[in-house]
């Protein structure tokens, strides 16, 4: 009998790596990944097309041409798409990135036969109803009205436009004309070029039979569309901003919202996964240093983040928090001061170790699912990284030392080269 007055005893774990997808080549070239690790009769079907932000002739026009697929075929109108994903327990996801469009479909694998023809239906026949396209286009403009009202999108608007400029497409954002703009013929042109089989790259993950397969090859495995090949755009490094200091003003809000970051090195950089760790030290976990000092200690805000938010052009760090006007100044002043402290005191063996165990535990949280190892050969195979990507990522967290956390903080945080902004009323 086990003792329960005992705790188990720990064990580290040493490796981490992934089981690696059977690449099948359908009769039209397209490249299906099966990641056949499922213990359920559940499929997730990923449909990939080199289209994105990157390919678009202005803004919006891919973000709408993938929310249209669900919105009509030929055979059936879009009460009657939703009314068969319901019937059939499926649910449907879409996506629009820099360089890539999806549509991501789970369903139990006994309807794969009558979900795979929808699906099918909808990414190559699909109408673009005008009467229909108002309505989709007034829904996500209320819904882009209401966040620009929230002072944390307009920092990270402020933000992007700073580090990037207007013409990068890191700094373009839409505003509500961008929306009235949209139409139809545009949707059509955009989807004419870039939803083709010679852009299409299909994951499938979950239990997978023989007859899965089968039904995808008999689905999109014969050439389709006749539009252009999408391409890649990786290894773009954007230079390093001077230090900036804006201040946006938005009256009637209760709190403000600060932003503090840069543009910085990008994913195939060899101190990348480093810097990663560097990140969650000073602010990517619930025991972070600015959670523990901003949060915990001094009660400034219920919360401050730090990310690194990657794209096929660089790493975007970004430092974020809402609190009260008042302690704008404060919560800006202990951020710089942790920052000095990352570069002038090496990190004890002790908070190493928290963070190192908070990292792996992430790691093995988001994917200990059969489903979710589809996000993980995605994320490689779109962002162009090696299959070994996330051992090394294990690797570097568990061989990371302090000295070199110091050297990072040294030459990435430094503060002549971050952004700040501030939305929110005037501080009194």
């Amino acid at each position: 009998m086990i003792d329960r007055s005992q705790q188990p005893p720990l064990h580290d774990l040493e490796e981490f790596d992934l089981p690696s997808p059977q690449c099948v080549v359908l009769p039209n070239s397209v490249k299906l990944w099966v990641l056949d690790v499922g213990d359920v009769d559940v499929t997730r079907i990923d449909l990939v097309f080199n289209a994105g932000l990157h390919q678009q002739s202005q803004l919006l026009q891919a973000l709408f041409t993938n929310r249209m697929l669900r919105e009509g075929t030929k055979l059936l109108n879009r009460a009657q798409i939703a009314e068969q994903l319901d019937y059939h327990g499926a649910w449907m996801d879409q996506n629009v990135s820099f360089e890539h469009s999806y549509v991501t479909l789970y369903t139990l694998n006994k309807h794969l036969i009558p979900i795979i023809d929808l699906l099918s239906q909808m990414v190559k026949q699909p109408v673009f109803d005008a009467q229909v396209l108002e309505v989709v286009k007034q829904n996500n403009l209320q819904r882009h009205l209401i966040a620009m009202q929230q002072p944390s999108t307009q920092a990270r608007r402020f933000f992007q436009r700073l580090v990037y400029g207007s013409q990068h497409i890191l700094g373009q954002m839409a505003d509500a004309a961008d929306y009235e703009a949209i139409n139809v013929d545009i949707l059509q042109e955009y989807y004419q070029q870039w939803y083709n089989s010679d852009n299409l790259t299909i994951y499938l993950s979950g239990r997978i039979s023989n007859n899965c397969i089968d039904l995808i090859s008999q689905a999109f495995g014969q050439p389709f569309g006749k539009g252009k090949k999408g391409g890649t755009n990786h290894h773009g490094i954007i230079p390093l901003q001077s230090r900036k200091q804006q201040f946006k003003e938005m009256q009637g809000t209760t709190q403000s919202s600060v932003l503090i970051g840069k543009s910085t090195i990008d994913l195939h950089h060899p101190d990348c996964l480093k810097l990663r760790v560097l990140v969650t030290l000073l602010g990517g976990y619930f025991g972070s240093r600015l959670m523990a000092t901003v949060r915990e200690e001094k009660g400034l805000t219920y919360g401050i983040y730090a990310v690194l938010n990657p794209s096929p052009y660089d790493n975007t760090l970004m430092i974020l928090s809402d609190c009260d006007h008042n302690f704008v100044q404060p919560l800006l002043s202990e951020t710089y001061h942790q920052i000095d402290m990352l570069q002038n005191e090496q990190v004890s063996a002790d908070e190493l170790t928290l963070v190192r165990n908070s990292m792996k535990g992430e790691m093995l949280r988001a994917y200990d699912s059969c489903l979710s190892l589809s996000d993980a050969w995605i994320y490689l195979h779109t962002m162009g990284l090696p299959d070994d990507y996330f051992h090394q990522f294990w690797q570097t967290i568990n061989t990371i030392t302090a000295s070199d956390l110091q050297h990072l903080a040294c030459s990435y945080l430094n503060k002549d080269t971050l952004t700040e902004v501030v939305a929110g009323e005037k501080m009194s």
